[in-house]
């Protein structure tokens, strides 16, 4: 249909040039000062990191920082690995099942866990699993990834589940038990292969979340050096003592989440490419 004469893009000089109309200087302040907000944590962390090199240096010259720092790492994984280990069933379960109430299911496992107050958590673990039971497990390692598990594994739950769902609207798994393929081929030999990436990125998000966890530990497996103290447990005890070694501890605390980040990254532009 011809346009007519001076309605088409090119009288229009701005839209053939590309240039972009002018932002507003309200929305302009609103951005950029949101911006330097968020950013502001990060900036004095690290200055006060660079600046004082010397409090770094006797953190990490504390053996009750590397055993925090120890106890952190190992229980991070570990959450990390049972939630793998349970996150690929449920996702199946979620994504291939005949759940009346899946929805129901997946807000309790997925959304709930991560929206609860971390304290919360370790009232109720406390409550269940603590003294007063016959079972008791407080104050112990293993009170530590539990606390750190129920707020951590939804985020291998929740990307693993959405790249099953996306590889069902495929239907691969029809063709895959077309050709004979039973529910543990299709699993193990065309979900897990084709979701990788995604997997990957769930349990580095899940470690990272768990290196960070505190609420929950803290009332659950308490602050006992040596034994249940974590890294975040261990920086909130010096804050009121030395807050700036307490400033030097969460800066090791910033940097695996920034590298948990950055491979999460990574593994989605690896995808995407």
């Amino acid at each position: 249909m011809r346009l007519p004469h001076g309605s088409g893009p090119c009288y229009h000089g701005h839209v053939m040039r590309g240039t972009a109309p002018r932002t507003p200087v309200a929305i302009n302040v609103l951005a950029y000062g949101w911006m330097a907000w968020l950013l502001l944590p990060f900036a004095v962390l690290f200055a006060g990191f660079l600046a004082r090199l010397d409090l770094t240096y006797s953190v990490f010259a504390d053996p009750r920082f590397l055993s925090a720092f120890w106890i952190s790492l190992a229980s991070a994984f570990l959450t990390a690995a049972i939630a793998g280990f349970f996150a690929i069933p449920a996702a199946y379960a979620l994504a291939f099942g005949r759940f009346r109430n899946a929805s129901v299911l997946e807000t309790l496992m997925i959304d709930i866990p991560q929206t609860l107050p971390p304290v919360a958590v370790g009232v109720i673990y406390l409550f269940a699993l603590g003294p007063a039971t016959p079972w008791n497990i407080a104050y112990t390692f293993l009170a530590v990834i539990i606390a750190k598990l129920v707020v951590a594994s939804p985020f291998a739950l929740s990307h693993t589940l959405r790249r099953f769902r996306d590889i069902r609207e495929t239907k691969l798994d029809l063709i895959a038990r077309s050709l004979g393929a039973d529910t543990k081929d299709v699993l193990l030999r065309v979900l897990v292969p084709m979701s990788r990436r995604e997997i990957a990125a769930g349990l580095t998000l899940t470690w990272a979340r768990a290196m960070g966890e505190f609420g929950g530990s803290l009332i659950f497996a308490g602050v006992i050096a040596y034994k249940t103290e974590i890294l975040p447990t261990y920086a909130n005890r010096l804050s009121q003592q030395a807050p700036l070694l307490a400033l030097a501890a969460s800066t090791v605390m910033v940097a695996f989440a920034l590298l948990a980040l950055v491979t999460v990254k990574s593994l989605i532009a690896g995808k995407e490419r």
